[in-house]
């Protein structure tokens, strides 16, 4: 409990390792799993280009987070963010967006381990085993951060090896007639591809939603952002090119399992699908930690009913904002086909990440100062601003048309809550240098 306000605190328990391996668990899972095949289908062998021009983007937006995760290490990461820099209703519709997307990725990546199960064993329905390991998830993130993010860190460092072995066993089998032509549905084509494949960078800043339980966050937050995208953002290289480069972006394109497909080809098929299995595992565990977070962060500011701020009394766990996470990540992996949302997902964070960007660069124009500056200040905020309203405006006309239905909702609610509680914070008083 915070002495000088009586909100409640989170423990600050996470390492460096443990905040590094966070954002690899919310990075690396079922996008690179599945989107690749689809990525390919829509840019053709020029996808390697698209995943270049997704990790630029995120790398710009990931600077800001950066920046703003040391200056304010509070539970609830953009809401944070848009709240105390911008506006509290900017800072709501942010996290609003931010979890709509987190929320459909979880389900998506439950989907996805029970998808992969059922490799393993047909006779278990997905939905039932998705089920299963959201309740699983639940209560690891009830027991506690440390203990979610140790058993992350075993599951991390597997999926990773994963990955890399079906580098090294596919790289030297290349054929480099697949990458010709190179451009065969030109450089548009490039950017939709993007603005997809956005979808599986957008756990970069996971970390930045836990910072109230990060030690020393001014230092490791920044630190943990930026190496667990320079990571994924290697590791999704050499996949990318291995995978076109054996199999064609033809045979990709027409599969639900491409990785699967291509590591039947070098023999390593049972591998793939254990890795499968680990990264959807990791993806829902930690988004579940995400969620919860900003549920948590946004009822301390009593925008959502308050009883989601409340704390385990000898666990010190949102208790209720993370059963809530649960709930709904169930109700939608049961009821509905959301493994076509990916593109609504994308939409939602990326404009969650043009007003980050926005909110660094009023960090800057305010002179407030940040333990952790980025080089060129604030020009990489003005190109991540640019590159994420570019890549949100690719990702189609559906996404568009849902993801503004989604923003209103969140205008709506946050107008009428408020209104019914007139007691919800305003801004943050943030002192200047």
């Amino acid at each position: 409990m915070d002495p000088t306000t009586s909100k409640p605190l989170l423990r600050r328990e996470l390492g460096l390792i443990d905040s590094v391996s966070i954002g690899l668990g919310a990075i690396i899972g079922a996008g690179i799993f599945v989107l690749v095949g689809i990525a390919a289908g829509m840019a053709g062998p020029s996808v390697v280009l698209s995943v270049i021009l997704s990790a630029l983007s995120a790398s710009f937006t990931a600077l800001s987070f950066s920046e703003l995760g040391a200056a304010l290490p509070r539970a609830g990461g953009v809401y944070e963010y848009g709240h105390t820099l911008l506006h509290p209703l900017a800072g709501f519709v942010m996290g609003w967006m931010w979890v709509f997307g987190n929320i459909v990725l979880g389900a998506t990546g439950s989907l996805g381990f029970g998808y992969y199960l059922s490799l393993f064993a047909p006779w278990l329905d997905y939905r039932a085993s998705a089920m299963l390991l959201i309740l699983t998830v639940v209560a690891l993130n009830i027991a506690g951060s440390k203990l979610s993010a140790s058993l992350n860190n075993a599951i991390v460092a597997g999926k990773v090896l994963t990955l890399v072995l079906f580098s090294i066993v596919g790289l030297p089998r290349i054929k480099v007639d697949n990458f010709s032509p190179f451009l065969p549905k030109g450089p548009a084509a490039v950017v939709s591809a993007a603005a997809l494949f956005y979808f599986a960078y957008i756990g970069f800043p996971r970390v930045s939603t836990m910072a109230e339980e990060v030690k020393e966050p001014e230092r490791t937050i920044p630190m943990a952002i930026l190496i667990a995208l320079g990571t994924s953002t290697l590791i999704y290289l050499l996949v990318t090119v291995t995978a076109v480069g054996v199999a064609g972006w033809e045979r990709l394109s027409r599969s639900t399992a491409p990785l699967g497909e291509v590591a039947k080809d070098l023999g390593i098929g049972w591998i793939v699908g254990v890795g499968g299995l680990l990264a959807t595992f990791s993806v829902v565990l930690t988004s579940a930690m995400g969620q919860s977070r900003v549920f948590f962060a946004m009822a301390r500011n009593r925008e959502i009913p308050e009883i989601l701020s409340k704390l385990h009394p000898k666990l010190g766990t949102p208790i209720y904002s993370i059963l809530f996470s649960g709930c709904v990540m169930t109700t939608l992996a049961l009821t509905v086909d959301v493994s076509g949302l990916a593109t609504l997902t994308s939409f939602l964070v990326l404009a969650s990440h043009v007003l980050t960007n926005l909110a660094d660069i009023r960090l800057y124009a305010e002179r407030i100062e940040a333990p952790f500056k980025a080089p060129f200040r604030p020009l990489h905020a003005l190109i991540g601003l640019t590159t994420s309203a570019v890549l949100m405006l690719s990702t189609g006309a559906w996404a568009v048309t849902a993801g503004s239905l989604v923003v209103l909702f969140g205008v709506v609610w946050y107008t009428l809550y408020t209104k019914l509680r007139p007691q919800a914070h305003g801004m943050l008083v943030f002192p200047r240098s």
